[in-house]
């Protein structure tokens, strides 16, 4: 089950000659689906990345920051994962469910997102209903929990930090 999570992080990075990704503070982390591997792009990279995906499925992607050196905090930005909320909800595949429904509760958390209560049948069966009270017309979104093995939480935690920009197995041996 763990293994269905495995978010794949691309090891080799940006090929293009003088590409300013590893002095970057703010680059975009691209998830390439469905073969769940993340690609981390500056923002030339990532308009050329773009321009070649015109014509078939918009990138999943969210804008992500590098932690500062010396800080245990995650960095997490919010915007781009209300972005990442949106865009996995385009698509049809159960682990970009099950991903949209844990940035749901990260949004939750942060207040981004906020519950409200069910208008529908299929919104009775959810486990969540949430909408972005920013957005009035927005229509309220349905999430269902994903069935996980309680000792797989750990894992799916890490996967989704590591998502998101976080290196988890850096901070667990840093704690060590």
């Amino acid at each position: 089950m763990a293994e269905d999570w495995k978010i794949h992080r691309d090891k080799h990075g940006c090929t293009k000659p003088g590409c300013p990704l590893p002095t970057c503070r703010s680059y975009v982390a691209v998830l390439e689906w469905p073969a769940c591997v993340r690609h981390e792009l500056c923002d030339a990279c990532f308009a050329d990345h773009e321009r070649r995906c015109q014509g078939a499925e918009p990138p999943i992607f969210w804008r992500a920051l590098r932690k500062q050196a010396g800080s245990r905090e995650p960095v997490l930005d919010l915007a781009s994962l209300r972005l990442l909320f949106d865009r996995l909800g385009t698509v049809d595949d159960e682990r970009a469910r099950s991903l949209r429904y844990f940035c749901a509760l990260l949004l939750l958390r942060k207040r981004v997102l906020k519950m409200v209560a069910p208008r529908t049948a299929e919104q009775e069966r959810a486990d969540l209903v949430v909408v972005d009270p920013k957005q009035k017309e927005m229509e309220p979104v349905a999430l269902f929990a994903p069935a996980i093995d309680l000792s797989d939480l750990s894992a799916i935690k890490d996967e989704l930090l590591a998502a998101m920009g976080e290196d988890a197995g850096k901070d667990a041996e840093a704690a060590s």
